[in-house]
């Protein structure tokens, strides 16, 4: 609470003291004879207690203890209303600061339950959960439901469905934990919806940049001839031909009842799943140029993806002098799987229903990124017409 001018010099010397060892937040003041205390917040939220203490100099000593015993309290993960509580002494000792949880117990509590998914069936891939674990290791100090959510929020520089998957993996967490007896539900409930953890998306255009045919042919030729450059050329030619997300690189296989190649890969989002899918390649003629079904066959040489595909492409093309002007004009490591979406369209004349199928996503969503590129009225095309649609083109 600001300061008035006819404040008493006892109660200009109490908040400075109070300043000095609780800090700022913590402002105190009178309501109806009797000290009030307001906290603020790291996100902006306040907190306003009654002290129960009579606005009078010979009660200094006593709202300063009170206070500072209420900051302490705050710091270890008490409310205002609970270290008020505790200082005062009417009720019995805090059970939350007793059974603290240590930091390591999160983590080992995050496995277990990571494991009765795979039991369950529920998780064939853990890849997603792992990037979620690693943001939970880093947020282990946190002493509520609220605030490791919120620590993990922080994490993420704006809004996004990174963001929004990890909080909801540790949402899942804490409410299996809670229902287990592991945690205590008090302080380690979620909140219903982590959206306003999330926060607001900035709208943003409905798809990134393709890149080219050309483009990609000069990237990789320009990339290097050493063993880092080889196995980054095997990934960016899988990406361009079968219009891969970067993490299906990972999840290859010919099955062996059609000799065909697979992405096995499933994706989960609040819409549901994806299923695993038969890959199309476009340009054929690259496919045989470069051997991808034979590498799959053989198995792929591919280099380390630490912090997952996209990120650690992103970090080796950035060093590259080939890559510098595409990502200039915003190319990212989905610019290849963008590029077969408006190959698919304007090169091969295919439609949106059998182009998403081929991509691994709904009708609904490809129209939503590429709708600009699909012509979706000619309904009866696939792929083997699309093909001869682009002999005639070059003819």
């Amino acid at each position: 609470m600001p300061q008035r001018a006819h404040a008493a010099d006892w109660e200009v010397g109490l908040r400075n003291q109070l300043r000095n060892t609780v800090g700022s937040a913590y402002r105190i003041g009178e309501q109806r004879g009797k000290a009030k205390l307001d906290v603020r917040f790291s996100d902006g939220t306040r907190k306003t207690k009654s002290l129960d203490i009579r606005w009078l100099q010979a009660s200094a000593g006593g709202i300063q203890k009170a206070v500072e015993a209420i900051a302490q309290g705050v710091s270890v993960g008490l409310t205002v209303e609970e270290a008020l509580e505790a200082h005062q002494g009417t009720q019995k000792p805090a059970p939350l600061p007793t059974k603290k949880v240590d930091p390591n117990q999160l983590v080992s509590l995050f496995d277990q339950w990571l494991e009765s998914l795979s039991k369950l069936g529920i998780v064939r891939s853990d890849t997603q959960f792992k990037y979620t674990r690693n943001r939970l290791i880093q947020a282990t100090a946190a002493s509520s439901a609220d605030q490791l959510l919120e620590t993990v929020g922080d994490m993420f520089p704006k809004p996004g469905r990174s963001k929004e998957i990890r909080l909801q993996h540790l949402a899942r967490f804490l409410r299996w934990a809670v229902e287990k007896k592991h945690l205590d539900a008090k302080r380690w409930t979620p909140p219903v919806t982590v959206k306003d953890v999330v926060g607001i998306k900035d709208k943003k255009p409905k798809v990134g940049v393709p890149l080219q045919d050309q483009e990609i042919l000069d990237l990789i030729e320009s990339l290097p001839t050493d063993k880092a450059g080889e196995r980054w050329k095997t990934v960016l030619r899988f990406l361009a031909v079968y219009g891969l997300r970067p993490v299906e690189i990972m999840h290859l296989s010919i099955h062996a009842d059609d000799g065909r190649l697979w992405c096995d890969y499933i994706k989960r989002s609040g819409k549901g799943e994806t299923d695993p899918r038969v890959l199309k390649p476009l340009h054929e003629e690259w496919a045989q140029m470069w051997g991808l079904l034979e590498q799959v066959t053989k198995g792929l040489d591919l280099p380390p993806f630490g912090g997952g595909v996209a990120n650690a492409g992103r970090r080796y093309l950035r060093r590259q002098r080939g890559w510098k002007p595409l990502e200039a004009k915003g190319a990212t490591m989905y610019s290849f799987r963008h590029g077969y979406a408006l190959r698919a369209h304007q090169q091969y004349g295919l439609i949106a229903r059998i182009v998403a199928r081929g991509m691994g996503h709904s009708v609904e969503n490809h129209n939503k990124n590429y709708g600009d590129w699909a012509d979706i009225d000619e309904i009866g095309k696939a792929y083997e017409a699309g093909k001869r649609y682009r002999k005639r083109l070059k003819g």
